[in-house]
């Protein structure tokens, strides 16, 4: 399927049918004719502005961002849909490698292009566009070329990296994913990744292209936990694509047999799939709601890789990824050859060209079809693909060669953790192994070593253990490494940063709680000791039962700090904040 049929199918549902519900979302449902009118009115803008270059696509409500995207594909014009919470270097890096003709953005978009002093390139407002009659001559630009489009990764240095990609690789895998889950009029399929993310397409365009139903979340908070299993089932989700983080809070929040009635398949990716994922979700559901794994990088458009997980995962060492889509070859290259059953480096190759990296020839690209992803894999002699983790998480400790990503399995592979990341650093002129956990209980460093021990040579295993509420990740779900508090300021918390007063003491230990960590500082950070907006959210909440004191969100975010909120109760105490009656609070 070309990128012109993947528009063309679309328009065959518009026409057959038109009032069918299309996009369902949280300010209203929207029909396959609506949305196309939309579509036809911001293509007239773009059509209208005689911009060239990319289009970048800056709305935070992914309904605008999808008008945006199929309207940047009417026009044959690049688009680049980019998440609106961005640090102000990143967006200028973005405008200077991306040098977009037009920047398409809704009422917060834009905004966040003013706070961060984007200047110089037109600025078409999404919400502004009036609806114009779809007709059938709009699908002639399409016709022209595939401009494809542009996402933006973090980099390995932390700069974006601009990956290009086309229509026709997204149609690739549509087609796919609507035949081998018959995906078709009518089903209805979650949209939970943020515009700035190209499993965005995935999520859109399968139900779209398959007269289905975009089921969007709400924003800007992804819903998890209970709210994820009440959203599903209000929503009759039918297929759910989401990453392994997302999903464990289905299981956090007790999700038991009769809960999803109308889900029948869930797809994960983006991270590696536990055993007990699998062993937990069979023994709710068992073969009436599959559970499928999903592997394949942004550089060859999204999931190329894929395992329908049975019985035999749910105790297997390590869930394998599954074997290639139609069209696709994988391989595992050790010496530069392919070999089989051996550890080496994953490289796949696609049916279409790949068109790699923004302005640079750089990265695994190894001739038009083919990529390697420096991820190390081992294939199977069925033909089965095992991910092992990345070639860069090989590390060296008073000269032993440490993989990164088998300490964290023998970690995970404790009852008590749910989560793990392993890291080194500098401390006292060595270099330190050091592990972020995420615990069930209040298993000792002890405990968890001895576990790991059983796994792993004495040389691989942590001496610094830090625990944490959630590990931090980018908003594509990934670790956020550079959001982990540091190791070395982690050991133990200084004597002259220990809270002071008998109430930071109070709310300190509160914190430890909350966070599950041994010690808090006075003046820690709680989003960089791994405090989500979850764990915000139960701590103004505990503040206000314990202390009968409302702290506003506002005020706790001035001075997220111990020595911070100890002074805001203080003020509602003494009459300069609000402070409630304690049985009110209770």
């Amino acid at each position: 399927m070309s990128h012109e049929t993947l528009l063309a199918r679309w328009h065959d549902h518009i026409t057959r049918r038109g009032d069918a519900c299309a996009v369902s979302a949280p300010d209203g449902d929207l029909t396959h004719r609506e949305l196309a009118d939309q579509v036809a009115g911001v293509h007239r803008a773009l059509s209208g502005s005689a911009t060239d270059g990319p289009v970048l696509v800056v709305c935070a409500d992914p309904v605008q961002a999808l008008v945006g995207l199929l309207a940047c594909a009417l026009a044959g014009q690049t688009v680049a849909p980019v998440d609106v919470r961005q640090p102000a270097a990143r967006w200028a890096a973005i405008v200077e490698d991306l040098r977009p003709g037009a920047v398409l953005a809704d009422a917060p978009g834009a905004a966040a292009l003013a706070a961060a002093g984007v200047r110089g390139v037109p600025v078409l407002r999404a919400d502004a566009c009036a609806p114009v009659a779809w007709v059938a001559p709009h699908l002639e630009p399409a016709a022209r070329a595939d401009a494809g489009y542009v996402y933006f990764t973090s980099g390995t240095t932390g700069r974006p990296k601009g990956i290009r990609g086309s229509l026709a690789a997204v149609a690739h895998f549509v087609d796919w994913e609507t035949s081998e889950f018959s995906i078709g009029a009518g089903t209805r399929v979650s949209l939970l990744t943020s515009p700035g993310f190209d499993a965005f397409l995935r999520d859109a365009l399968v139900p779209l292209c398959a007269g289905g139903t975009v089921c969007v979340a709400p924003t800007p908070e992804l819903p998890v936990g209970d709210a994820l299993v009440r959203w599903l089932a209000e929503q009759r989700v039918e297929v759910l694509h989401c990453v392994p983080t997302v999903f464990r809070t289905l299981r956090t929040a007790g999700a038991a047999a009769g809960s999803l009635p109308d889900l029948r398949v869930a797809l994960l990716a983006g991270e590696p799939v536990r055993a007990s994922d699998v062993a937990w979700w069979r023994g709710l559901f068992g073969d009436t709601k599959e559970l499928v794994n999903l592997y394949g990088p942004s550089e060859t458009t999204m999931t190329k890789v894929f395992r329908r997980l049975d019985a035999a995962d749910a105790v297997a060492e390590t869930v394998p990824v599954g074997r290639a889509m139609p069209g696709v070859t994988v391989r595992v290259l050790v010496a530069g050859a392919p070999a089989t059953d051996a550890i080496g480096e994953i490289e796949i190759e696609v049916p279409f060209p790949l068109a790699g990296y923004l302005g640079t020839d750089e990265g695994g690209f190894r001739l038009p079809h083919r990529y390697r992803t420096g991820d190390l894999g081992r294939i199977s002699d069925d033909g089965t693909l095992v991910l092992l983790g990345r070639r860069d998480q090989q590390v060296k400790v008073s000269g032993v060669r440490i993989e990164l990503g088998a300490v964290e399995e023998a970690l995970r592979d404790h009852p008590a953790v749910h989560d793990a990341c392993v890291v080194t650093a500098d401390h006292e002129d060595t270099t330190v192994l050091g592990a972020y956990v995420v615990t069930a209980d209040a298993t000792s460093d002890e405990e968890l070593r001895a576990h790991a021990a059983l796994r792993l040579p004495s040389g691989h295993l942590p001496s610094v253990v830090v625990r944490l509420s959630e590990i931090p990740r980018t908003l594509s779900g990934k670790v956020d490494r550079r959001a982990l508090p540091l190791l070395a300021a982690a050991r133990s918390t200084a004597e002259e940063d220990a809270p002071g007063t008998p109430l930071e003491r109070e709310i300190a230990a509160l914190w430890a709680e909350l966070l599950h960590l041994t010690s808090v500082g006075r003046l820690d950070d709680f989003s960089l000791l791994g405090g989500t907006s979850l764990a915000m959210a139960r701590l103004l909440d505990a503040l206000r039962t314990r202390f009968g004191v409302e702290v506003t969100l506002r005020s706790f975010l001035l001075d997220p700090t111990v020595a911070g909120l100890a002074t805001v109760i203080e003020d509602a105490r003494t009459g300069g904040g609000t402070q409630l009656p304690m049985e009110a609070s209770a």
